[in-house]
Order: structure tokens, then sequence, then C-alpha cells
């Protein structure tokens, strides 16, 4: 889209830089006299996140031809371009942001190149377009530098985009969203966006859970050059998978699953890489009934790190069997589901809550953002939503027995967590047994996202957050200054999603004024059409040169505004039943489509002086569950159905704040309250 540098530094730089943006046969010529340190840059700007190999065409070169190399990063301040910046990576690989463990990660020495590509070398016979032999999985800039004197006239660069390989337009959502607030539509679209970066084939990872042991793995060894060449073990190879991120760690993890699968369901509907990652991690579970996390990251990994990861799996076959109805999830994948809650069950001691690190040796210790072996609120809320869960899909497999174990360990679970991790003084939930006087973040936000938290509960808990916790740039992990807290205070997407989604669940319109500060800033940011990994307190990426600024866990607000805003969120497998319930939120509009196995919901409602209408499409062989908050005089096509506070039809009932008609069948429906 443009050029944002040409520095010829120790160089020259002959020729119009914009030369490079198009092919048209004239070149701009970059002259090095020395090594990389030296080289002349030239900086272009993709416009936003994108995801491929760099193609440059090379119209001529000097007889002794440099090495031409291309850096990558996702935003300007990451770009290696001052001495010392990212820990001296500038002298390596100047313009590019680290993609790498171990070389230049934060607050370690940038050691050897660990970030360029180098391309081929320029054929005997010009003009000629090189290619990247690797992909780089997201970045927004491209600074190419030569690596020894000589010259390259250069009359184009491009990329060939190879992110989302199943999706053929990358526009051509099966589900959208649109509102009266357009930075809530783009904060929609960017969500669905930063999963279709993370989406690709199993042979262009960077973990690895191959049986070779000659295998390459990531972390890189020292020296080694970037590549993501690595092969999902399991994973159907001509099929994409869904990685956490695209610069890194490019490879799927559980946790980040649990937002990127409602995401893909509702924006792409590519079903097929959804299953295929589930298929992968299912495949890799251990004799014990553990599920591994991620994606192997070495053929030698063993272990039980990350418990909580675990049971993030069984939660997202869960939502893959709600959202598709793919018979995989009683299928195939029925015994790691149940392997795996079995496992943590297993870890409950006696307390009656559950701490992973009572496994033995190797824990299970560690969460999405820090590690302890404490009884965590937010472990126990995640045993808690997969044992309910888990029920739920047991009772449709026919297992009512399973069903009710598992539905009496829940209710022995919450009694414990409420008798223990519940503060009445401060109104919030507990870090952990162990620290009961830090209130985190994600220990409120999933007591209450799982269903566990008693609504009023729910609701001082929340007030405290948003007392506590809340910032220019979101809600925090735990209020600045907290003595005893396992992770810093900053801003995680992962329960600042849940948080927000939560909110709707108790009435709580705040949710999308976080969705606003968190999200809505990130987008005023670079690469400007994707979701940080994380973010720092003082609004910079999280985890600084290293952060991945397209990470599908930081795409929750996609779910919320079709779930909690437009409303439709399934409630059986597959849709064959589903619920309609607009949150206006201070909104006039929303309308949008949900792609189902059984044909699309298309729903719309707008919010106006004198009423509220709703108009639904149900699909066949489904039945929808349609609300509207309480007017006067309410009418399902026409049919009074509410008046003078009452119900006036059958299967119509209100909670005080809407008004529910049960059971409508396949057809266009209109909703109306009027005051």
């Amino acid at each position: 889209k443009a050029v944002t540098a040409a520095d010829p530094r120790g160089g020259t730089i002959e020729g119009a830089p914009t030369a490079a943006l198009r092919q048209d046969g004239r070149a701009v010529r970059l002259t090095g006299t020395g090594d990389r340190g030296t080289s002349p840059l030239l900086t272009l700007d993709f416009g936003g996140e994108v995801a491929g190999r760099a193609l440059v065409r090379v119209l001529g070169a000097s007889a002794d031809r440099p090495g031409l190399h291309v850096c990558y990063s996702e935003s300007r301040r990451f770009m290696a371009t001052a001495p010392g910046q990212n820990g001296g990576q500038t002298a390596f690989a100047p313009g590019c942001d680290t993609a790498n463990i171990w070389s230049g990660y934060p607050g370690q020495p940038y050691q050897w190149d660990a970030d360029s590509h180098t391309l081929p070398p320029a054929p005997a016979h010009l003009p000629a377009t090189l290619e990247d032999g690797q992909p780089r999985g997201g970045f927004r800039y491209a600074t190419i530098f030569l690596d020894k004197p000589g010259w390259v006239d250069i009359d184009a660069v491009a990329a060939d985009f190879t992110a989302a390989p199943g999706q053929a337009n990358l526009r051509g959502y099966r589900g959208h969203f649109r509102s009266s607030d357009e930075e809530l539509n783009r904060i929609w679209y960017a969500g669905a966006y930063t999963v279709q970066i993370d989406t690709d084939l199993p042979t262009r990872v960077k973990g690895n859970i191959a049986v070779d042991p000659a295998a390459p793995c990531w972390p890189y060894e020292p020296g080694e050059a970037d590549h993501a060449d690595n092969t999902l073990h399991y994973a159907d190879p001509r099929t994409a998978v869904v990685l956490d991120g695209g610069k890194r760690d490019r490879d799927p993890f559980t946790g980040d699953l649990g937002v990127q699968g409602p995401v893909t369901y509702l924006s792409t509907d590519d079903v097929a890489a959804m299953r295929n990652t589930l298929d992968a991690l299912a495949r890799q579970q251990t004799a014990d009934g553990f599920v591994p996390g991620n994606g192997r990251v070495c053929p030698d990994q063993s272990g039980h790190f990350s418990g909580d990861y675990d049971l993030w799996f069984v939660h997202d076959v869960y939502l893959h069997w709600l959202y598709t109805a793919d018979p995989k999830a009683l299928g195939d994948w029925w015994q790691a589901v149940t392997g795996a809650l079995d496992w943590a069950v297993r870890q409950i001691d006696d307390s009656g809550l559950v701490a992973f690190g009572a496994y033995g040796g190797d824990g299970g210790c560690g969460t999405y953002a820090y590690s302890s072996c404490d009884h965590l609120t937010y472990t126990n809320a995640g045993l808690y939503r997969a044992l309910r869960e888990t029920a739920g899909m047991a009772r449709a497999k026919g297992r009512t027995d399973l069903a009710s174990s598992y539905e009496a360990t829940a209710a022995r679970l919450r009694t414990a967590v409420e008798a223990k991790l519940w503060d009445d003084t401060a109104g919030a939930y507990r870090q952990s047994v162990e620290h009961p006087d830090v209130h985190p973040q994600d220990a409120t936000a999933f007591a209450v996202s799982s269903g566990l938290a008693a609504p009023d509960r729910a609701r001082r808990s929340l007030a405290w957050l948003r007392s506590n916790d809340w910032g220019p740039y979101g809600s925090l992990t735990v209020p600045a200054g907290t003595q005893g807290a396992a992770v810093d205070s900053h801003y995680e997407p992962l329960p600042s999603g849940t948080e927000a989604d939560a909110r709707f669940g108790v009435d709580d319109a705040s949710g999308l004024e976080l969705i606003r500060r968190g999200w809505g800033y990130q987008l005023a940011q670079d690469p400007g059409n994707t979701f940080w990994e994380k973010t720092a307190a003082d609004g910079t990426p999280g985890l600084a040169s290293f952060t991945s600024l397209a990470h599908g866990w930081a795409s929750q607000p996609t779910v919320t505004l079709t779930n909690r805003v437009l409303g439709v969120t399934p409630t059986g497998a597959g849709f064959a039943r589903f619920t309609v319930q607009p949150h206006p939120a201070g909104l006039t509009w929303a309308e949008g489509t949900v792609p189902t196995p059984r044909g699309d919901i298309t729903a719309s409602w707008r919010d106006g002086t004198h009423g509220f209408r709703l108009a639904v499409t149900v699909p066949g062989r489904t039945t929808g569950r349609l609300a509207i908050p309480v007017h006067t005089r309410v009418t399902l096509d026409g049919h009074v159905v509410w008046a003078g506070g009452r119900a006036t039809a059958k299967d119509v009932t209100s909670d005080g704040a809407y008004v529910y008609v049960n059971g409508v069948a396949p057809g266009h429906h209109m909703m109306e309250g009027t005051r």
C-alpha cells in the first residue's frame, strides 16, 4: 500500500522508492557498501496484517550479487531499526520484530538472526521474481536489506497470501454482523480476520508432535533461522488447522481454541479446520487420560503441564458439538473427552477442590497466564464448566448414568468453591485458598461465565471488577500494586473477553463499554485489523517485540456481538434449538446471519421510540426461542402474546426483563413490543 521508509544508511537508494509498489518496469536500486549493518533499508506497508511468502521482482543486479533478505514486523513500534532495539536485533535483522525463542526474547539479548528470511539468489537471467522459501504467518511491514556489497534493482514487492487456505474468498463470510455502532462492526470483522490469519496448513506450524526424534522442534537451537515448516502430527496434512497465532507460536492451543472455535463457526464456518485441529489434539491423549494443551512443541515433550488446558479441550469439543452437531464429539473423541475430564477429577483433594500440583512431579501446575499449584478459583470454575458440559453430551449419547455422576461431582465442587473461594466481605472471588486476599479478574470472570456463581454473587463480583480493575485499555488481571498475585497487572484478552461476555449474562450493558475500551483501542494501533495476544498496563503490547498481534484468543467480542448483542445462541447441538435474545446495550439496531448445519439463521432488531421489533428466520428442523425486552404489549406475527403484564398465549413466559416465546417453528417471524 505504501513505502514506510527508505533509509540509505551506509549505502544508497536510487530512483523512486514507490517503484516497488507495483510491477511496471520501473525500479528502485538498493546499493550496499558493507554488510547488513550498513545496508540500505526499504520498508513497505501492506496496510494491515497479512500472511504468506514475500515475492520480490528483480530487474537487475550487480555481477557479485548480494544476498537479499526480508524482515517482517506486525508493527512499526517493534521494527528493529534503532541501535539496541529489541535487545540488539537491529545489528542482525534490521526491520524485524522477534518471533522466536530465545534470541531477543524480552529481557534477553538478540544473539543471531532468528527472524529475517533469505530470498534465493537472483538468477543469471533477469528480470525474475524471487520467492521467500518460508511463509511468515503474520506481518504488516516488510523490510528489504542486503547482506554484502552490491546492488539490486527492485521493480515490485508483493505477498503470496497463505493463511486460511480452505477459504477461497477471505471476505466471503458465511455469517455476518452489523449494528448502529461502526466501531463494534469493525471489531466483529477484525476478530473474524484474526482467526483467519491463525488458520493454516498443519505442515506450516512451529510446534511439532511428530514421533520422529530428529524432527525440528521449537524453541529454536542457537543459530537456527526462522522457519514454519514443522508438521502437526495426526492432522490431515491437506486440511487447515487453527493455530494460536499467525506470527507465533503457530501451534494449536486448547485455551485459544475455546474462543477461536465459536469465532470460526459464526464467521467463516470453516468447520473442517476446527475438526482437523481437535482430531489431532484428541489423538495425542496420554495413557492416563490427560490431553496436552497444545500440539507438543518437541517430540520428546512429556508431563502434564497446564492442567487447565486439559479442561479447555473438553470445553472445545463441547462447543464444537453445540455449534455443529459433529458426530465425532460423541464418537471418535468421546474417550478423549471423558478421559481428560476424569484425569482432572482425580486431582480433587481432601479440600473438595482441584489443585493440579497434587498430581505428582510434573504437576499440571500452570495456567494460560501464570504458574501456580494452588487451589485456584479459575481452574475450579473450569472443572465445574467441563463437568456440566460433558454431562449434557452424555445425556445426548444416552449415558444418563454418567451424566448424573458428573452432575453430582459438579454440585459438590460448587459447594466447595462457594464455601472456600468466595469473599463475602470484598464481594469478589478469591485467587485461591492459599491467597484469599487477592481477587483476580479470572476468578470472577470464569466463576460467572461457567454458571458457578449465583446471580447475586455474579453481579457483586462483576461490580467489584469494574470498581477496582478497569483502566483505560480494558480490565486488568489484578489491580496495580496487588500483593501476592500470581500474575502481573496487565490486560489479558482471555479473561477480559470472558468478563465482557459474562456481563451480558446478568444484563449488565457495560460489557460493550469494556469491548470498546480494549478492542477499540487496539484497532487504532498497529496492525489495525487484528487483535493482540496481550496488552501491558501502559497500553503497549504485553510481551514487547515478541507479542503476537494476531492472536485468536483475543477475538471473543466477535462471539459476544453475535451471541449477546444480536442475541443468537445455540441451546441444542447444531442449533437444533436456539435462542434469539437481543441485548441492545444502547444500540438502536443490529442485524446478522448465523450459519448452522440446518441452514442460516437471520436476525435483525430495532429499538425505537415507540417500541422494539425483532425479525428472525428459523431454519427447517430447528426450534427457536424468541425474546424481546418487556413492553406493555407484545405480538408475534401480529398475534398478541403479552398484554397487561401477563401472557395471552401458550408457551409465553417472562422473567420481568424479557418476554419469551418458546417453541417457535421454522419460517419467518416478527416479534414486536409497543409501549
